[in-house]
Order: C-alpha cells, then structure tokens, then sequence
C-alpha cells in the first residue's frame, strides 16, 4: 500500500537518522539502542512491601507506622515510638493472557518468594518534645516475570516490508555489516538474513517474498504467523530514611532509596508464506535475547500534620530514579525462500533458498531517569476502632530522559514528552478493629495510562505512530490501566509480637506489537511505502499474592 505519510510522522523518522548519526559519532554500537518503549518498561512500578502496608493498598502518605511506608512518605516513619524488625515473604500466582486475531491463550506461573525486611530504630521517649527514628531495608517492588504465545493467521505486510521501509533508501548493502554507518542492526539482519533485497535502480529496497500471481511476480504477506515471549527479572529497592516526631503534630521525614534493576527477555517470531495448497512452504525467522541491569538511587522529602487528633495530612515528593544502565542484547535471523531467480529469470538452485545471520554479541551502557513522584495524603483515625485512609500520587512520564554514558541526551526524549504525560494513581484504604488485637483490613488502587497521545492508544487497529525499539528487535509495548484490590488482617500476639496477612490482586492492561508502523524516505511522494503495523495483542496480566509479615517491636 502506497499512500502519503504525515509530515509529523517525516519529521520523527527524520530525527531518528540524525540520531543515529550521532549515536554513531559517540561510539553506540548499535542504532536505536534504547527507545521509549523501553525506557517505559523499566519505570513501571508495583505494589511492594509488608503485608500491612500492602492490605490496604499502600495508601499510608499520612498514616506511616510501618516500614513500607518510606516509599509513600519518609516522614511515617516519625509515628513509630519504638523500634522494630520486620520480614514479609509471598506466595505469588501470575496469569498472563494473551488475545489476538481472535484467539487466546493463557500461561500461569507460581512461585514462593521472600520479598522483603525492614528495620526501624527509635530514639528519643515518647514524651519528649521530639523524638527521632532511622529506618533501614529493602522490599522487592517489581517482578518482569512473563510468558505468552501468540499466533495468527494473514497479515497484510511482513515484518521484512518493515524492515524495507526502515532501510535509508539510498544505503549501500556492502555497509550491512553491523557498524551502524548507515542502518540499524534490525536493517543488516533482515538484508543478510534474505529478507530484503535492493530495488532495481540502486535506491530502496523491499522485501525478497515475491510470489507470481496473475503472470507477475509481486509482493505477499504471510499466510500465518507466531510470536513467543518468555520475561524474567526484578526491582529491589534498598531504603534508609530518617522521620521526626515534633510534639505529635509535625512529622517530617527524608529518605534515599538505592534500586537494583534486572531484566532478561528472549523472543522468537516467525511468518510463514505457505501458498498453493503447501506446495510453497517459505518462512522468515527472528530471535532477539536482550539483558539488562541497572543501578539507581533517588531521594524523598515528605511531611505529615496532624490539625486534630484524628486527621492526619501528609506530603511527599520523590525524585526522579538517576539509573545507571547496561543493556546486552544479540539477535538471530533466517529465511527460506524458494522462488528466487537469478539475473537471467532462472530459478536459483535448492541450496540457496536457506539464508541465516547473527548480530554480534554487544552491549550499550547509558543513563536513564525514571519518573518523579508527588504524593498527596489524608487519613482519618478513629481513636483504636479504626482509620480510613486516602493517596493521590503524581507521576510525569513525560520527564522521562535517556542519555549515552556521557550525558548527552538521546533523540528519544523528545517523542518520550510527546507521547507521554503523567500517570494518575489513587489508593484507598480502611482498617477495623473489632477487638483490641485483631484488624481487618481492605484497600483499592486504580492507575492511569500515561500516554498522551491519542493516535498511540489507538489500540483497536493497526499503529498510528511509529515507535522505535531496541537495537534489532521491532516488537515492542505500550501500557494500559492497572487495578489492585487488597485485603487483610493482622493479629498481634504479644506486647512484642505480631503477624499480618494480606490478599493482593492487581490486574493490569497492555498491548503488545510485533512490528510497529514504518515509512519509507523516498524522496518521491509517490513510492512512499507506509507499512501498516498488525493490531497488537491484547494483554492481561493478573497477579494474585498472599503475602505474610511477622513483626517484633522492642
């Protein structure tokens, strides 16, 4: 399909040559290393923490008293009047559903996991004027562990039509040799993989699976298609926070958090062009293995007041996560291709239609921030029968930023503030007492899609604007709206001793492509290719957790 693409959609390709350009001159070893996609993917957070916290959806901004809530306020750590140790493990249930081209399927995954400790030291009396407490641990906040296949049947462009747009028309192949002077990694493998081939005339190029149809040879897409992913790793977070008490009334509280980041992914896809009645069996094959590991450290600030006895108000501000990131990642690509001919029109001999290539194994290390969060709190205490409790948090993923290991900003910061705004979350919680050592508890959570444009959430068809991934990989994921539900209780056993429980579902939406939307740069307004992308499928992921916390106080 030839049709004319916007100028906005120009300009962003555009900006990506120049970006590549750059990438190139600063010793990336890869274009398009990190994309916006990716950089969404490792700012992603979870519930996290005891089961406590958790049990009532984390909505602790004015309430604090437990360890886990330095991530929504460090100045809840001033309420503590005595020190405390604390450990939480989880049993965790992950099903992830996967819908597309009307079908669907299912993988489920369980685990036993321990997924935190905290301690918190208090100094000072509790009929001091002030009263000072340290807090120290660390709380798993995010699992990446994911599986799903999907499989469909025609599809109106291939993958190499993709790859054919995305190559500069007037690249010249004897550069495809993985140096990015000219191409992407994703260009070099399709082309020495036998996916594309140069058009006649030395500019452009387009896909080698040509099938004759009406006497001429002419371009198809695949008959049927598959895609596998399987994703594993975690965020740790590793916090110490200092929170005052002055004269029960103000709290005030600082906290710096240090986050360990880990994720691996491999993905294999496949199309088939199976054609009159199997006697034409061809295929393309694309396997990409990425790794990646990062370190960040960020700071929060955060107060609570008390007006009466039984309101509580409380802020907080977070700043962005400052990661440092390395990325390793290498891809595999095959084709088998049964109908070329060679110059003279003659079918090319049996031993030529298998074509292979491999990426070098690489690695790119970068910086990237993470969003920042403000956080808005108010609680009600009614004395020992129980509490209601209420956040808003405030995250821009807008202000997102990728960055080279130099500190110069990638292209990608720019369609990061484009298609992006801030994501919304709000929590709720409430605890009853019905006798003096047992609490019931219960919390809800709904959060926002950050995207702000409205051409990327168009999910129902095929993609409206183009996205970049990573290196040679061109699949890639945009989010949707998450849900928790919570529930729990807690039962102190001694002066000293208590356990909590605490039920968690959260469900959360995404889509998932398996190549985006291209357009090719032919200086001709009329042979602009527009690839259009395959709707993407439809992803749900839902995790239900038990999880345990024994505390001691002394």
């Amino acid at each position: 399909m030839r049709i004319k693409p916007s100028l906005k959609t120009m300009k962003k390709i555009s900006a990506y040559v120049i970006g590549a350009a750059l990438s190139v001159a600063s010793g990336v070893p890869s274009v398009y290393a990190q994309g916006e996609a990716d950089a969404i993917r490792y700012s992603r957070t979870e519930l996290g923490g005891s089961a406590r916290f958790r049990s009532m959806a984390g909505a602790f901004g004015a309430l604090g008293g437990d360890f886990s809530a330095i991530g929504q306020n460090p100045a809840g750590l001033g309420i503590f009047r005595s020190s405390e140790v604390s450990a939480t493990i989880d049993f965790s249930s992950i099903s992830n559903q996967a819908a597309w081209q009307g079908s669907s399927e299912t993988f489920n995954k369980n685990k036993l996991l321990f997924t935190g400790i905290g301690y918190v030291g208090s100094w000072g009396k509790a009929n001091e004027d002030v009263s000072v407490n340290f807090g120290l641990g660390a709380k798993r906040v995010l699992d990446y562990e994911r599986s799903f296949r999907i499989a469909g049947g025609e599809q109106k462009f291939s993958v190499a039509d993709y790859v054919a747009a995305q190559t500069p028309g007037k690249a010249n192949p004897s550069h495809f040799n993985y140096n990015g002077l000219e191409s992407s990694w994703l260009t070099d493998l399709g082309y020495n993989a036998g996916w594309i081939a140069q058009l006649p005339g030395g500019y452009g190029f387009e896909s080698i699976f040509k099938y004759k149809q009406n006497g001429e040879y002419q371009i198809f897409g695949p008959s049927s298609t598959a895609f596998d992913l399987k994703e594993t790793g975690h965020v740790w977070n590793y916090d110490f926070g200092l929170g005052i008490n002055i004269q029960d009334t103000w709290y005030l509280g600082a906290s710096m958090t240090y986050s360990d980041l880990q994720f691996d992914t491999n993905t294999f896809y496949q199309e088939n062009f199976s054609f009159n009645n199997g006697a034409i069996n061809d295929y393309l094959k694309l396997e990409n293995t990425l790794s990646t590991s990062g370190s960040g450290l960020n700071i929060g600030i955060g107060a609570i007041y008390r007006p009466a006895d039984a309101v509580r108000i409380g802020l907080s501000y977070y700043t962005p996560t400052w990661y440092w990131m390395k990325s390793y990642y290498r891809a595999y690509g095959s084709s088998y291709y049964s109908q070329g001919v060679d110059s003279n029109g003659q079918p090319l001999p049996e031993n030529l239609y298998f074509m292979s290539s491999q990426t070098p194994e690489s690695y790119n290390t970068y910086q990237m921030s993470s969003p920042g969060r403000f956080v808005a709190s108010l609680a009600v205490v009614a004395g020992k029968i129980g509490l209601l409790s209420m956040d808003y948090e405030l995250e821009s993923y807008g202000q997102i930023k990728l960055k080279d290991e130099n500190g110069t900003a990638y292209v990608d910061n720019k369609f990061i503030s484009e298609d992006f705004g801030s994501r919304h979350t709000i929590r709720l919680g409430g605890e009853l007492r019905p006798i003096s050592r047992l609490s019931l508890r219960a919390g809800y959570s709904h959060t926002s899609n950050p995207i702000k444009n409205e051409k990327l959430k168009a999910f129902d068809g095929s993609a409206q604007v183009t996205v970049f991934p990573m290196g040679a990989m061109p699949h890639y994921e945009l989010p949707g709206n998450s849900y928790t539900v919570t529930g729990g209780l807690g039962y102190r056993f001694t002066r000293n001793l208590s356990g909590d429980l605490a039920v968690i579902y959260r469900n959360e939406k995404s889509y998932y492509y398996t190549f985006g939307r291209m357009v090719s740069d032919d200086p001709n307004p009329a042979n602009v290719l527009e690839v259009e992308s395959p709707a993407p499928a439809k992803l749900t992921r839902s995790n239900f957790r038990l999880a345990m916390t024994m505390s001691y106080r002394f």
